[in-house]
């Protein structure tokens, strides 16, 4: 039926309006920032984003019409298939969350069923992925730590509601008679409300807690420090330090509230107090001093007390033992001068620490012992300080070896790749053991490229580690290194070194396994405090040895895996490239036999013949390639050089292909640069590398197509170059197209793959190099160098 003219204009408007919807959409679909994709009922793509081009690594020209499961064939059977299929069978919204491991990503998918098919929003979420695993291990941490600690801990929250508590406070609870889930000192018991509730002994501090618990939940204070006294079931009392301090940043509000048992320091500093009150009667001092130095000699930890001029007023025997001096020396003097200069340096500001703070305050030192470490709390007071000395070495040295080994043992679990190894190692160990680690191994038995792996606290201190590597270096970590790989012992930097940056100390010990040298470890510490002295050489070597049994294992793991696969591939492509021809010669040579058993020897016989002797000649060209590869591989081709004329070269390859090409419908077109020298090198084993560049370019360039032989002059040697329009090779296969069986293995039967692998071997066999430049649907093109002779300067014919 015909429209009205007036009908026919609002269709027109219809339609225009329409579109412009339609153009809308489609520029929104572009600019949102969810990548977005369509499908039509039979699962082709009919839309594709920019964003989904992105996260999908694919082009939309590519993928417009395709079927998604045989674009990613990967999906089928995963949650994306049987989510998309249900929506697209119920007509109902889905989405859900799930990774794709072809794309390496974590995806929010959001499918919305349409009449033409399903409709996908998708959102890359790796990173809050990556970021919500990060927070569970450092939660994970983070209890491992709290339960670790003697300390009593309990996290709160702002309306003062325990949220998690340590292993050290459910001990201590149970200790007092509390079921582990009780309400009084659980988790979920509102701690303020306890603190509120508190009566009877030893409750007096109970408000002024609370008071400071509420000051730090509102803000009026950062900390809150106070002693209290405690009793036990059995009467006994027990001071404790109450420490509450709240949590920085962004996250909800969190306060901490630590419980430490200070009764041995309390004991002795209310001792210590008492004989400085009792020493103002002469007639009771001496049995203050010795109640007091009875009191602080049977308790297991070194004690000092010191005045207000910060000189020692009492120091007992295990103190005497830390600071490696007699008490008689010590008394009445400053730290600064009768110790140390670095361990009266330390005391002293700890003590101007704790004056300035007027509450407690600790640190780790180094002990006047070897290789010994203290906890020292320095305790302020009206007439001076106290301070309680704890030795922790062991505990120290406990939990950062085992922290240590075991996170070693999970890298050597986790990879066994050489390199992959080696990096965890030295990550690993900085900064737990060093401040700089290095591991540098030479080349492996399949001819591996030497490594080095380094990691450092800051790019200067790393930088230094891998010029110590480098050929000719003067530093003095160099030498260290370049000692230790010789005599194949430890070597340790003497003192600190000049280099920049400053190394305070060094030790450099080989990688030993089965009496051979692996490689070198080396520790770098730019800190006085972390210095490898003699006695830390069996750390180190012990170290070194868990290293060399690592990469040791990788090394041998990845030569197995090599061997076994080279074996394989060779023997299978080896076995088939033979057997084929010699079925061929099989049948020919029976039809052959065949027709001579009843009398006939015409052509057919004769055409037989010359089949096999085609045969039997690609059998001897692949026997000649594989001999070929060998000596290639072996840097054994015994090269016959000459001086060659480019321009002839080139023309006699062209002579050689001419035919091969016409037959294929090519055009075979030569190139050559104005002033070409002459180059040196071996006229047959040139014409190989030729034959198969020009061989490969016919067979894989389509009919009409053009192979081009170029050369052209460009620093001091001849560039080749044979180019095709055919279709290509992909950028990821490029990498490998000059491996030995590549081609076999990856290009669907279309050779033996030794052709690509002998140009390279010959081309560096003459001193050059080859390589391959492609875009995929816009052909190849195959590139060698060979060095360019000299030309000798003509001598000028003087005039007649």
């Amino acid at each position: 039926m015909a429209l009205r003219p007036g009908q026919e204009q609002n269709a027109e408007k219809g339609t225009a309006a329409l579109t412009d919807r339609t153009r809308h959409a489609l520029d929104v679909l572009e600019r949102i920032s969810d990548a977005v994709f369509s499908f039509d009922r039979f699962w082709r793509f009919t839309y594709v984003n920019t964003r989904a081009e992105r996260l999908l690594k694919r082009s939309r020209s590519e993928l417009i019409g395709r079927n998604v499961w045989e674009e990613f064939p990967q999906a089928l059977g995963s949650v994306f298939e049987q989510e998309y299929r249900r929506a697209l069978a119920s007509q109902a919204n889905v989405s859900f969350e799930a990774f794709f491991w072809p794309l390496e990503a974590w995806v929010d998918v959001r499918a919305y069923p349409s009449a033409g098919g399903l409709i996908v929003f998708c959102r890359d979420i790796s990173a809050r992925k990556q970021a919500e695993q990060a927070l569970h291990e450092s939660e994970q941490f983070l209890r491992a730590t709290l339960d670790s600690l003697s300390t009593h801990i309990a996290i709160l929250d702002g309306r003062g509601t325990i949220l998690a508590v340590n292993a050290a406070w459910k001990r201590f609870a149970r200790e007092n008679g509390c079921e582990e889930d009780s309400a009084n000192c659980g988790v979920g018991a509102n701690y303020l409300g306890v603190t509120d509730a508190a009566k009877g002994d030893f409750s007096e501090e109970a408000p002024s807690v609370a008071t400071g618990i509420r000051d730090i939940i509102a803000g009026r204070a950062a900390s809150f420090l106070q002693e209290y006294p405690c009793h036990e079931p059995g009467g006994q009392r027990r001071w404790f330090l109450v420490r509450v301090t709240r949590f920085a940043g962004q996250c909800p509000l969190r306060v901490v509230v630590a419980h430490e048992d200070i009764t041995g320091r309390r004991e002795a500093g209310e001792a210590l107090l008492r004989l400085e009150r009792e020493e103002a009667a002469r007639e009771e001092a001496e049995a203050a001093r010795e109640r007091m130095d009875a009191v602080l000699e049977r308790i297991a930890d070194g004690f000092a007390a010191f005045d207000r001029d910060g000189r020692f007023t009492y120091v007992n025997r295990h103190a005497e033992t830390h600071f490696g001096r007699g008490r008689e020396a010590m008394l009445g003097q400053r730290p600064a001068d009768v110790l140390s200069e670095s361990q009266g340096a330390a005391i002293e500001h700890l003590l101007r620490r704790a004056t300035g703070a007027g509450a407690p305050v600790e640190e780790d030192q180094p002990s006047a012992r070897v290789d010994r470490w203290l906890r020292v709390v320095a305790y302020p007071a009206p007439e001076g300080h106290t301070v309680y000395f704890r030795d922790v070495t062991e505990q120290r040295r406990a939990e950062l070896w085992s922290r240590f080994l075991s996170e070693v043992s999970a890298a050597s679990t986790y990879s066994l790749d050489w390199e992959d190894v080696s990096r965890a190692v030295v990550k690993l160990t900085v900064p737990t053991l060093a401040d700089g680690c290095a591991i540098a191994t030479p080349g492996g038995p399949h001819g591996e490229e030497p490594t080095t792996e380094v990691a450092a606290v800051t790019p200067e201190l790393e930088e230094a580690l891998r010029a110590m590597f480098r050929p000719g270096s003067t530093s003095a970590l160099g030498r260290t290194v370049e000692q230790a790989l010789r005599t194949e012992s430890v070597v340790r930097l003497p003192g600190p070194s000049q280099d920049s940056p400053r190394v305070d100390s060094a030790v450099a010990v080989p990688l030993m396994t089965q009496a051979r040298p692996l490689g070198v470890l080396v520790l770098v510490s730019t800190r006085p405090g972390l210095r490898y002295e003699t006695q830390d050489l069996s750390l180190v070597r012990e170290l070194a040895r868990r290293a060399a049994l690592v990469l040791e294992n990788a090394r041998l793991y990845r030569t197995a895996r090599q061997a076994v696969t080279t074996r394989d591939e060779t023997l299978g492509i080896v076995s088939h490239d033979l057997r084929a021809p010699l079925n061929t010669i099989s049948l020919l040579c029976t039809g052959a036999e065949r027709r001579l058993s009843h009398g006939d020897s015409g052509p057919a016989v004769g055409e037989a013949l010359r089949k096999v002797r085609a045969v039997v000649g690609d059998m001897d060209r692949l026997i000649d390639d594989l001999l070929e590869v060998a000596r290639v591989e072996s840097g054994q081709p015994k090269l016959d050089l000459e001086p060659l004329d480019v321009p002839t070269l080139l023309a006699q390859v062209q002579g050689l292909n001419e035919l091969l090409a016409a037959e294929r419908s090519l055009r075979l077109e030569v190139s050559l640069a104005p002033d070409l020298p002459r180059v040196r090198a071996d006229r047959a084993r040139v014409l190989r590398v030729f034959q198969n560049l020009v061989g490969n370019a016919i067979k894989f360039t389509p009919p009409g197509g053009r192979i081009l032989l170029k050369a052209e002059h460009c620093e001091g040697r001849v560039c080749f170059c044979v180019e095709d329009t055919g279709p290509g090779i992909d950028a990821q296969e490029q990498v490998h197209v000059f491996d030995r069986f590549w081609q076999a293995i990856h290009a669907h039967k279309a050779g033996a793959g030794l052709g690509l692998a002998i140009v390279k071997g010959v081309v560096e066999a003459h001193g050059g190099r080859a390589w391959v430049e492609s875009q995929q649907g816009q052909g190849a093109a195959f590139f060698f160098t060979l060095p360019a002779l000299t030309q000798a300067p003509e001598v000028a014919q003087a005039p007649r």
